[in-house]
């Protein structure tokens, strides 16, 4: 979970991050480089904001997934995904679910998971390591590309 929310705010941010802090570090550098530094609250919000930055996009995030994790203890629990040509099945310790390949939107896969998303924001992750074998992996993506239209898949 800690995972998806890195790679959604990273996702949806990256380009004002790196404006950001591209910009801010040009005027930092440029104002000590000219001798014209002083600690004025006007010079510390460049380097507050640098500092910002890690804590809103890495550690906010953590302890979002733990809070999220410890008021949700449903959503811990083992849950079993079944991939076939009608559907995803989901079954967990108190619910269980079916979605129709016509309700995802969008699959991903990363390095380590394939994400699953049936809105914009909110993402099925089924981590790689509980899928046995390539074999299987690559059963899944051809599944995947015969009945997603939006699909961003490694192999």
């Amino acid at each position: 979970m800690y995972r998806f929310s890195l790679m959604t705010l990273f996702r949806r941010f990256r380009w004002f991050v790196g404006i950001a802090v591209l910009g801010v570090s040009l005027v930092v550098f440029a104002n000590v480089r000219a001798g014209q530094w002083d600690w004025s609250w006007q010079n510390l919000l460049g380097p507050v904001f640098l500092i910002f930055i890690p804590y809103a996009f890495l550690i906010s995030p953590y302890f979002a997934a733990r809070k999220y994790l410890r008021r949700n203890p449903n959503i811990a629990g083992p849950f079993t995904y079944t991939f076939s040509e009608g559907g995803i099945d989901v079954s967990g310790p108190n619910s269980q679910g079916h979605l129709n390949w016509q309700g995802v939107m969008e699959v991903r896969e990363t390095s380590l998971q394939f994400l699953f998303y049936p809105q914009t924001a909110i993402a099925h992750i089924i981590p790689k390591r509980f899928l046995s074998n390539t074999d299987l992996q690559a059963a899944l993506r051809a599944l995947v590309r015969t009945h997603v239209k939006n699909v961003k898949l490694r192999g």
